[in-house]
């Protein structure tokens, strides 16, 4: 409810006799006085405001403001009394709760009443409160009156459940007991499918608390909400979130550095211990470690993507023994499933060199971390990229960060060697001058009629190209994270595939599958798009894409579909936890399981045009 009132100013009325009298008073008693000064007199008299409080301008103010508990029961018992002092409304809450869509009643004199520049409707006074939000008193006349809104928050322990699990001593069923975790107003917990129905034990000060499920033995596969009252008034509301175990449960990374250091740096690396708990799916393992920040843009998100470096050589979660690891955030997805997919896409298109993606949970330094990719890290090594002794692996990549590098003669490309290790311009020059030549044969005016699939291994350039379509990863263009590959008596190589982060209709639109049917390339003079639209337009890549294509869709593209599902099932619990940790991507998952599959198949179709008409 609002209320107001408005201060009507008062006048003194003179009557005509009354006048009379009172002038000839006056010139009585100014008779001693010239006539024309008493007259001046008399006139100065009359012509003054009968009130002062018209000079006043006309003040609004805000006289109470009250939240009712009859009018917003599902947050309180008793109402919420604010202190009105000065310009400043002070409101009383305890931490955690939220003045969302409440019902204020406020008392005020004036005409209207806003918050934050919104004026409200008398009939429904429903208002979003928090701290510095601004109530606006506007008079008749126009002037507007401010009060600034502060959340004056204070520890109630009544609304809060500090613990929560289901015991094997009061479920004989259980194998063990289960702890659940409580974060922000929800509580997470992995129940087996074969036990739904459950006694609980939980911790709360609160003296009245309502379970909207059957006592003591609660069934988890329905709605279970917790209700708490405190002595105060408010009310709070607990909802409990099962994830139920399936039979591959992810594995969880603990990483804890020397003297908790925090993690801030990209260059150097902080000395760490690690331990993996394979939860009966993979091997556990610990070790010691080092671990710093990667990425480029990646690096400046809020969820940090990291690099490891083992002490010794191990095989994590059953992949082949190296030292270098890679912890991908996955901050711009909000699927948390987009890399995964495309390099699956990659290992069933027969990229070489394809990336394995395990997702794991990570938990640094005691923190919770969240939802993370473990996988290798790119490089040249017997088990990740094999070029052999005598090979070259370089990335093609704007950011043009690394210690040996060169722009190509051609096409002015961001070549930088990611190997071998070099130690001066002279070991460089003839690793240019073989990628160069390479390149001078495609821009060659004569080019596709000579012989520069002598040089460049055109198979790899249409599987990596439909990689690149199908996820329309325009990274390509730039280009960045462009991967090439020999060995020392080999042709060039496309691959690895890597970072699809800006993936999937992401570039320029920052959002994932706003659309299905761009064209992979642009329109510009950029080094990777020139490039590659060069190789495009040979008839032998076409064909070689249209072939590609054709067995892909035909005979792979269910697998890849499969897996999606797959992938999502393994970490629906938790995407639960990163969510709310995080707040990236939507809240209902299953329906971002069903937008990247929707996407896909449309591009599919998309694709299925554009590569005939190639």
């Amino acid at each position: 409810m609002i209320t107001g009132s408005i201060c009507y100013r008062t006048a003194i009325c003179w009557s005509g006799v009354r006048s009379t009298c009172i002038i000839n008073i006056m010139f009585q008693y100014l008779k001693p006085l010239p006539r024309f000064f008493a007259a001046f007199l008399v006139i100065l008299f009359f012509s003054f405001p009968a009130c002062k409080k018209d000079l006043a301008p006309e003040k609004g103010e805000v006289l109470s403001f009250i939240v009712e508990a009859s009018k917003n029961d599902a947050l309180l018992t008793q109402d919420i009394t604010a202190s009105v002092e000065a310009n400043k409304i002070l409101i009383p809450v305890p931490e955690g709760i939220m003045l969302n869509n409440v019902h204020i009643t406020c008392n005020f004199k004036g005409e209207h009443l806003y918050v934050n520049n919104v004026m409200l409707d008398p009939a429904d006074n429903h208002v979003q409160i928090s701290n510095n939000t601004v109530l606006t008193v506007r008079t008749k006349s126009g002037n507007l009156f401010d009060y600034t809104i502060t959340l004056s928050e204070y520890k109630d322990p009544e609304l809060l459940i500090s613990a929560y699990s289901v015991e094997k001593s009061k479920n004989p069923g259980l194998r063990t007991d289960v702890h659940f975790e409580i974060m922000g107003d929800t509580i997470y917990g992995n129940l087996d499918p074969g036990h739904p129905m459950l006694v609980p034990t939980f911790s709360s000060l609160s003296q009245n608390v309502n379970i909207n499920g059957a006592a003591p033995e609660i069934n988890f596969n329905e709605k279970v909400v917790y209700s708490l009252v405190s002595s105060k008034g408010f009310k709070r509301s607990y909802f409990v979130k099962i994830n139920w175990n399936k039979k591959v449960t992810i594995p969880h990374i603990y990483i804890i550095t020397e003297g908790n250091a925090a993690v801030t740096s990209k260059d150097n690396y902080v000395q760490a211990d690690i331990s993996i708990d394979g939860r009966n799916t993979y091997s556990d393992y610990t070790g010691t470690t080092r671990i710093k920040g990667r990425g480029n843009s990646t690096w400046g998100y809020p969820k940090k993507p990291y690099r490891l470096k083992l002490d010794s050589k191990a095989s994590l979660l059953g992949l082949s023994a190296e030292k270098d690891w890679v912890l991908l955030a996955n901050y711009l997805d909000g699927t948390n499933m987009l890399n995964a997919v495309a390099m699956k896409a990659g290992k069933l298109l027969d990229i070489p060199y394809t990336n394995n993606i395990i997702p794991v949970e990570l938990t640094l330094n005691g923190v919770y971390q969240g939802l993370y990719m473990f996988t290798e890290q790119v490089e040249a090594e017997k088990n990740r990229v094999n070029v052999g002794d005598d090979g070259v692996l370089i990335e093609l990549d704007t950011n043009f960060d690394e210690p040996w590098q060169f722009k190509s003669a051609s096409y002015n490309l961001p070549v930088m060697l990611k190997y071998p290790d070099l130690t001066g311009e002279d070991e460089l020059a003839p690793i240019r001058s073989q990628f160069e030549q390479m390149e001078a044969l495609i821009a060659a005016p004569d080019f596709p009629d000579n012989n520069y699939l002598d040089y460049i291994d055109g198979a790899s350039v249409a599987g990596y190209l439909i990689a690149y379509m199908l996820t329309d990863n325009e990274e390509i263009n730039h280009p960045k994270s462009t991967y090439i590959h020999k060995t020392g008596t080999g042709k060039y190589t496309m691959g690895p595939i890597w970072d699809f982060d800006w993936a999937f209709s992401y570039e320029g639109l920052n959002h994932h599958f706003s659309s299905y049917d761009r064209p992979l390339f642009w329109s510009s003079s950029s080094g990777g798009t020139l490039f590659f639209t060069r190789l495009l337009s040979d008839p032998q890549i076409k064909e070689m894409i249209r072939q590609r294509w054709t067995g892909f869709r035909d005979h792979k593209l269910t697998g890849l579909l499969d897996f999606v599902d797959e992938y999502s099932g393994s970490i629906e619990g938790a995407r639960y936890y990163d969510y709310q940790l995080w707040k990236r991507g939507g809240a209902d998952f299953a329906n971002e399981t069903v937008n990247l599959k929707t996407w896909l198949q449309n591009r599919v179709s998309y694709l299925d045009t554009y590569i005939e008409s190639l």
